[in-house]
């Protein structure tokens, strides 16, 4: 026989594991839906220039790209946000705005696998479309941080404004290509790539300055006259009053550009120190010009996404629970010619509890101690006496207890365990 592996970079995830991502996910989606969010689902697959396009280098490096029987370049999607801006250009323009959207699934990069680094991973995420404000800016920013409150966790978010670079690299007629590994080496901290570059002292103060609101006065008396950079620099400041006004917790980074290429404003990174150095749990920010490339109308947009793979580690890291899913009651035929009754019963009391039924045929011993290897409350027995009285035996697993109940007092007792 061949053994036959799960490929590199990849995971299996038992039923505990789904029960954590689950639950997490249900907590997350229900933050995003109370603020309107919608569900939506893009393709696994698509064509390779859809993120060629605008993605940065560090993404298209990594892509796993290939042709189809028709020589088409394919790809398996790295990332999201460009699959939403195509679908919307595709089949959600027409939608009144603003049009609030969110997903969750794999994404796919072929990177060289570590702790908090695979290459086959989730994203759980959202995108707002139409509203170019600093409330929007503000109400991704604040989804994120509740949701992961509500999970629990305990996390660091930094908060910048690529606009405050981008508009210096502007005034200094740097051209965009040039801009692009500017951005590229200041996210990934190469500081000696960065001095090849560019030679300019102010931006590299500008990426120093990080912490409380002092930060934009600082900022803002190094940028002088560099007018782009101040209006940039301003909406950062109306953004972060609203957030004031939320009582949010964070802090600013000037140094945030993000590693994608269409980032064109308002970014943000929320990170757990308890990772290690792939600590980064969330990353998003504004980006008004991606959408522009597949529809040909220009139309703003921010978003964000989780790295759910993170979340889920950083949870464990930081022994945040969550609530066990139990067995309610597992239904116990004591021989062959009550198993039709007794699967009736399991029937109806699946109408509104977690009931599991012996499909092995075992002896009354053994169903019991299955029943306590998954941690069922309840084993509902049914035999032939009783059945002829319309009752059952309910034992107590906790307990050990046991009484004969009429059959239609079974959910009654199920209830007062809830």
């Amino acid at each position: 026989m061949k053994k036959i592996e799960k490929p590199r970079g990849t995971r299996d995830f038992s039923i505990g594991d789904m029960e954590k991502r689950e639950y997490s996910e249900r907590i997350i989606s229900e933050i995003f839906e109370n603020y309107g969010y919608r569900k939506i689902q893009t393709p696994t697959l698509e064509y390779a220039e859809l993120f060629q396009l605008k993605s940065g280098e560090e993404i298209q490096k990594h892509m796993y790209v290939f042709e189809d029987k028709k020589g088409r370049r394919l790809c398996l999607r790295p990332e999201a946000t460009a699959s939403v801006c195509r679908m919307f250009s595709e089949k959600l323009r027409s939608l009144p705005r603003p049009i609030k959207l969110y997903y969750h699934g794999p994404m796919f990069r072929y990177e060289e696998p570590q702790k908090g680094r695979y290459r086959e991973f989730w994203h759980l995420g959202l995108e707002l479309i139409g509203p170019s404000g600093p409330e929007s800016d503000a109400e991704v920013i604040s989804i994120a941080y509740e949701s992961l409150r509500r999970l629990g966790l305990e996390f660091k978010i930094e908060i910048g404004h690529l606009g405050i670079i981008r508009g210096l690299l502007k005034d200094l007629g740097i051209k965009e290509d040039i801009q692009n590994k500017i951005i590229a080496s200041i996210d990934k901290g190469d500081i000696e790539g960065l001095k090849k570059l560019i030679r300019d002292g102010l931006l590299f103060d500008l990426i120093k300055l990080k912490g409380d609101k002092g930060v934009i006065d600082k900022a803002n008396s190094l940028l002088g006259d560099h007018e782009k950079s101040i209006k940039a620099l301003n909406e950062l400041r109306e953004i972060i009053s609203l957030l004031d006004l939320m009582k949010l917790e964070y802090s600013l980074n000037l140094g945030i550009v993000r590693g994608l290429d269409y980032y064109t404003g308002m970014v943000f990174e929320i990170r757990v120190k308890e990772l290690g150095a792939q600590d980064q749990i969330c990353g998003g920010g504004r980006y008004d010009e991606l959408i522009g490339l597949f529809s040909g109308i220009s139309v703003p947009a921010v978003g964000f996404a989780f790295g759910f793979d993170r979340v889920m580690e950083a949870m464990e890291l930081q022994g945040i629970e969550i609530p066990k899913k139990q067995v309610d009651a597992v239904v116990a035929p004591v021989s062959k010619e009550v198993r039709n009754d007794a699967l009736k019963i399991a029937s109806e009391l699946r109408k509104n509890f977690i009931v599991d039924f012996d499909l092995m045929n075992r002896k009354l011993g053994k169903i019991l101690e299955y029943a306590s290897d998954i941690d069922a409350r309840y084993v509902v027995i049914v035999g032939k006496r009783d059945l002829e009285n319309d009752k059952v035996t309910v034992r107590d697993m906790k307990s050990g207890e046991q009484k004969i109940v009429e059959i239609k007092r079974i959910e009654d007792i199920l209830k007062s365990d809830k």
